[in-house]
């Protein structure tokens, strides 16, 4: 049997035969009272709900059909408020074995990790403060299992960067922007600047989980990210002797201050140069990935996105097209 289309290359009234992984699952009982299952599947392209309306359809062990199962499904594509879902004829557990290659079923990052492996310790390698480079060190480079995990973890369960590698190419590209902005703001302390770009995610490592859909661990759920890694960055802080109070004082700072706002999960306000600068690039560089990514999601056509609640908004999705370089 050949591959299926890709959820991304779906259009309506296309027939699907294949396998998918189950984001969500649940059984619920309809407004005629009949019982009836709905899932969310995905694939490294992308996910879309389905509905199989008939449960006496399903092959084998209803109770195996659960999140994180790989399915087996036949169906169709429809569309309901003008996006697309799948209206299912049959469903099935399938085994991992009889799956096959993992790597069509998660979403990874456009970017090779090594590629930015070696950007992470090229900027690691140019901070100039002793204390900050050491701590970094610790981090990122000593410690090989949060090292790996930064290399896998996605920036987000939903919202920007979520993919295998998310959480570093995101960081990465923050890290780009402060870069310049130092540059451009002379009194800013670039490397205070770069730990904090570097910590202030670092936390979704453990919060997150991504072996197969994306979600939450139970740490995660009763802790958060950013109370995890200040406990991290305090407690490597403290195998180093000497290590300045002001300084991990400054930079717990600008990694509990970076949502922003109170009512955005940060304990307190940014009250440093350095704070608000990482604060404004991380929100930056989220929603700006997700505007472009609704830009290259053609789903329902037309001019305008999907509502995003990412953004509570619609994206427009015409771009004016760039002026081609002349050369004199």
């Amino acid at each position: 049997m050949s591959d299926p289309q890709s959820i991304r290359q779906l259009k309506e009234g296309d027939a699907f035969l294949g396998f998918l992984l189950a984001q969500e699952a649940a059984y619920k009982i309809s407004a005629k009272g009949s019982e009836y299952l709905e899932l969310k599947l995905a694939d490294a392209s992308g996910d879309l709900k389905a509905f199989l309306w008939d449960v006496r359809a399903i092959e084998g062990d209803m109770e195996a059909i659960r999140a994180d199962a790989f399915l087996w499904v036949k169906g169709s594509v429809t569309s309901y408020n003008g996006r697309l879902q799948l209206k299912l004829d049959k469903v099935r557990f399938a085994a991992d074995a009889e799956v096959g290659d993992f790597s069509r079923f998660f979403p990874v990052s456009a970017r090779p990790v090594p590629e930015m492996l070696a950007e992470l310790d090229g900027l690691l390698a140019s901070v100039k403060d002793p204390w900050i480079r050491r701590l970094l060190s610790d981090l990122f480079v000593e410690d090989a299992e949060l090292r790996a995990a930064f290399t896998q973890a996605p920036a987000a369960k939903s919202m920007h960067h979520v993919c295998l590698g998310g959480l570093l190419e995101h960081t990465l590209s923050v890290a780009g922007m402060a870069e310049r902005a130092c540059g451009h703001y002379r009194d800013l302390n670039r490397d205070l600047v770069l730990a904090g770009v570097l910590l202030h995610d670092v936390g979704k490592t453990a919060e997150l989980s991504y072996q197969r859909s994306f979600g939450y661990t139970d740490a995660g759920n009763l802790l958060g990210h950013i109370a995890m890694e200040t406990e991290w960055i305090s407690r490597a802080a403290g195998r180093i002797p000497g290590f300045p109070e002001e300084l991990r004082l400054q930079i717990l700072h600008i990694v509990l201050s970076h949502h922003g706002r109170l009512e955005f999960g940060s304990p307190v306000l940014p009250k440093t140069p350095e704070a608000l600068l990482v604060h404004y690039l991380d929100d930056l560089d989220g929603k700006l990935e997700v505007m472009f990514r609704a830009q290259r999601d053609e789903t329902g056509g037309g001019a305008w996105s999907p509502f995003s609640r990412a953004l509570e908004r619609m994206i427009y999705r015409r771009r004016w097209p760039a002026a081609e370089s002349v050369e004199k």
